[in-house]
């Protein structure tokens, strides 16, 4: 049976947003007026797949909570604002999406980023008219989402969204290991991008269904559903 839901992550996966985040992060600690992050220790942390606030709290364990939160809200207006336009998508996205809708695939986007710059990326890059579904940060104001590798977007937002979708027809995409734990956590198969930012071994060890090296050899798998 193949797979007619597809679950992308955005950064590493669908576009190439290193430089961006190194920006924001550069830019937010100018702002703080402390010493501006190790570039290889940013890109190490986004191999890892951590989200924002981990980052930060890795970077500055002396912040407290609140000081984190509001470094959060620094960088994201900083990315939106400045960031953004380094913003490169990978090749082959939006053929990738044009294909899968063509073909009848349903496309979900679902990511730990900010959901507001998520959405506008997306409809910058002509991306967005072809998904039915967006999970960013702040998706769901009244309720607090766990991040990925959680599987509660998932199970509460995902599954009950597309009900009429059995777990083997869902396939997530993503580049880091949290994109392949979450998959491996909410039951459903992986593919992993080898162009992205995640470790190589790393992600190996997680044992993804499906590994590609470019955006376009995804449609193929449509008819490859592990459990089909």
């Amino acid at each position: 049976m193949p797979y007619s839901l597809f679950l992308f992550d955005y950064d590493g996966t669908l576009c190439d947003t290193r430089q961006a985040i190194l920006y924001g992060f550069e830019r937010t600690f100018a702002h703080y007026q402390v010493p501006q992050p190790v570039p290889e220790v940013v890109y190490s942390m986004i191999g890892r797949g951590l989200v924002l606030g981990d980052m930060l709290r890795e970077l500055r364990p002396e912040l407290s909570a609140e000081q984190v939160q509001e470094w959060v809200v620094t960088y994201r207006h900083i990315y939106a604002r400045e960031a953004e336009p380094l913003v490169t998508p990978f090749p082959g996205a939006h053929d990738l999406f044009a294909q899968l809708t063509a073909q009848g695939v349903t496309i979900g986007v679902v990511s730990n980023k900010g959901a507001a710059v998520l959405e506008a990326s997306l409809a910058k890059l002509d991306l967005l008219p072809f998904v039915a579904l967006v999970i960013g940060d702040g998706t769901m104001p009244e309720k607090q989402l766990a991040k990925k590798p959680d599987p509660m977007v998932f199970h509460q937002v995902v599954q009950p969204r597309f009900p009429e979708v059995p777990t083997e027809r869902i396939l997530m995409v993503g580049d880091t290991p949290a994109d392949l734990q979450f998959a491996l956590n909410s039951r459903i198969d992986s593919c992993w991008v080898t162009f992205g930012f995640g470790d190589d071994e790393q992600c190996r060890a997680l044992h993804p269904t499906h590994t590609v090296s470019h955006l376009l050899e995804i449609p193929a798998l449509r008819r490859l559903a592990a459990h089909g």
